[in-house]
């Protein structure tokens, strides 16, 4: 990743600072709701295996090692993995930042990481590229003629 005074190259991608309209600092949400239906999934079940729901003589009582589960005892134990499963994978999920441009072509996310203080420092000198652009520092004449 490089930014100059005319050039913001990402990757193998370049994008001249003229063609940029518009740039910022994005934050992107990881989706959430696969594992917070699977927690309430798991929830029902521990309440369906807790309070006995299912009849005894709806599923037979599975024999495992010479151990008879009911339903009600599966039910149990499959919510109480699933709640924990879903827990685990809800916690890993973190917040990634992006620079997002906006050019003739669209809008696009142009580097996406999951280090804030990354992408601001990147953020930080494409706005020092852009005002540099707007307004070149002009060099002073030593010498004035009059």
């Amino acid at each position: 990743m490089t930014v100059t005074e005319s050039v913001f190259k990402v990757k193998k991608t370049m994008y001249n600072l003229k063609g940029i309209t518009k740039h910022g600092f994005l934050i992107i949400q990881p989706h959430r709701l696969v594992p917070l239906l699977l927690a309430l999934g798991g929830v029902a079940m521990i309440s369906t295996g807790t309070l006995h729901l299912v009849p005894g003589n709806f599923v037979p009582n599975i024999k495992f090692h010479a151990v008879a589960f009911s339903a009600n005892a599966i039910a149990l134990g499959l919510g109480v993995m699933l709640l924990i499963a879903s827990s685990i994978v809800l916690s890993q999920m973190k917040e990634k930042y992006a620079i997002r441009i906006a050019t003739a072509e669209g809008e696009k996310n142009v580097l996406v990481s999951k280090r804030k203080e990354y992408i601001t420092q990147i953020i930080d000198a494409l706005n020092k590229a852009f005002l540099n652009l707007v307004s070149p520092k002009q060099e002073k004449v030593k010498g004035s003629q009059k």
